[in-house]
């Protein structure tokens, strides 16, 4: 995929991984229990994408559904890790 080059595609294409890119992050936010309000967040989308914007998010939410929540071990930092 190194040979992908967003700016070759077309105008509408850009939008939609731009749309694709903030649903992500509002899901992450979401899974991570930090603030975001997605409506808001989509309010702030072209018109014409919102739709788009929440059939990506709720894509994006049920990915997330799999992956581990704030709390998991993965996100723990090693108390050495802390005291630098």
């Amino acid at each position: 995929m190194s040979g992908f080059n967003l700016a070759a595609t077309s105008k509408e294409d850009q939008d939609k991984v731009a749309i694709d890119l903030v649903a992500s992050g509002v899901a992450y936010k979401e899974r991570l229990a930090m603030p975001v309000v997605a409506e808001l967040v989509a309010r702030e989308q072209p018109e014409h994408l919102r739709e788009y914007f929440w059939g990506r998010l709720e894509h994006y939410r049920q990915v997330s559904a799999q992956l581990p929540d704030k709390n998991a071990t993965e996100y723990a930092k090693k108390e050495d890790e802390v005291k630098r």
